[in-house]
C-alpha cells in the first residue's frame, strides 16, 4: 500500500505549500515518510525530484483548481469575496483539502464541507449558504445521468400523462434564491430573508447545465413534484385559466423538455399520433 502513500505524498506537496518546503527538507521528508509508510527507494524517488520542477507544478495545479472551483461556484464566490479576500480563501482551502486524488463529485463535496465550515466559523452572512448549496445542486445535477422513461411518449392529448423529467431536485431556501442567482446588486447587498422553493432540473437541451424554477409561480409545475398528472386533469390545477391556455402552456413545457408526455397503456400499442382503435401492424 505504499504506492498510495507515495501517492498522497505528491498530491499534498503540490496543494500545501507550508507541508511543500518541509518535505523539502530531509527531516520533514522522514516524518512523512513514516507517517505514509514510504519505502526507503519510494523517498529516493520523491527526494530526487526538483523543488523548482515541484513548485511549477504546484502553481499549475493550484491555478487549475481554482479554475474549475469558480466555474462551478461562481455565484457564491462573487458573493463571498465581498466579505473575505480571494487569495485568503482559496489558501486555506488547499491547504485543508490536500491529500489524495478525487473524482469529480468527491471534489465538489469537500469543496462544500470547507465552504460551510469558512462561512460558519468566520460568522458571514447567513445567504452564503443558500448560494453555497445552489451551486452545489445544480453542479449534482448536470453531473447526473438523464432518465429516460420505460414507457412510450406521444402528442399532447387529454389522457397523456405528464411527468417531469429527470434528474431534478426540489430544494428549500431561506432567501430569495433567483434574485442571489441573477446577481441582483439591489437585492445581494443586504438581502432580507424570503423563504423559496425552487424546482432544480438538468436542462436536456445542452450539456452540463440546469435550470430552476420558483414552485410559487409555477403552480403545474409544483403539482408535478408531487406526482405526475393527465393533459385533462393538469387544469384542475389552474382554475384560473381556461383550459385552452392550459393545453398551449403543456405543449410548451414539452417542447422545451421540462416534461415527458407519456401515453396511456391501453393506447400505448397503437401509436401515440395514429386515431384511436386503428392498430398498427406488427
Amino acid at each position: 500500500m505504499s504506492l498510495a502513500g507515495l501517492q498522497q505524498l505528491l498530491t499534498r506537496s503540490v496543494r500545501d505549500g507550508d507541508f511543500r518546503r518541509s518535505v523539502l527538507q530531509p527531516d520533514g521528508l522522514e516524518r512523512a515518510a513514516a507517517e505514509l509508510g514510504l519505502t526507503e527507494a519510494e523517498k529516493k524517488q520523491f527526494a530526487s525530484i526538483d523543488p523548482d520542477y515541484l513548485e511549477g507544478v504546484a502553481t499549475l495545479v493550484i491555478k487549475q483548481r481554482i479554475v474549475r472551483r469558480e466555474a462551478e461556484f461562481g455565484l457564491f464566490l462573487n458573493a463571498l469575496f465581498r466579505y473575505t479576500p480571494r487569495g485568503k480563501f482559496f489558501q486555506a482551502y488547499h491547504q485543508a483539502v490536500s491529500v489524495g486524488q478525487f473524482g469529480r463529485m468527491e471534489e465538489l463535496r469537500r469543496f462544500v464541507d470547507f465552504s460551510l465550515d469558512y462561512v460558519i466559523e468566520r460568522s458571514l452572512p447567513e445567504h452564503l449558504v443558500d448560494l453555497l448549496r445552489f451551486c452545489s445542486h445544480v453542479c449534482e445535477l448536470a453531473e447526473t445521468p438523464k432518465v429516460f422513461p420505460d414507457e412510450p411518449e406521444g402528442a399532447v392529448r387529454a389522457s397523456s400523462t405528464l411527468v417531469l423529467r429527470k434528474p431534478y431536485a426540489v430544494v428549500q431556501f431561506r432567501y430569495d434564491m433567483l434574485r442571489l442567482a441573477k446577481e441582483d446588486e439591489e437585492y445581494g447587498a443586504d438581502p432580507q430573508p424570503r423563504p423559496t422553493t425552487l424546482l432544480l432540473q438538468r436542462d436536456w437541451r445542452q450539456p452540463k447545465r440546469s435550470r430552476a424554477f420558483d414552485l410559487s409561480e409555477h403552480p403545474l409545475l409544483a403539482a408535478l413534484t408531487r406526482g405526475p398528472l393527465t393533459v385533462l386533469d393538469a387544469g384542475g390545477v389552474l382554475p384560473h385559466f381556461t383550459h385552452g391556455f392550459v393545453k398551449e402552456l403543456v405543449e410548451s413545457l414539452h417542447d422545451r423538455q421540462i416534461v415527458h408526455l407519456m401515453l396511456p397503456s391501453e393506447l400505448a400499442a397503437y401509436g401515440g399520433d395514429g386515431p384511436v382503435g386503428t392498430p398498427e401492424e406488427t
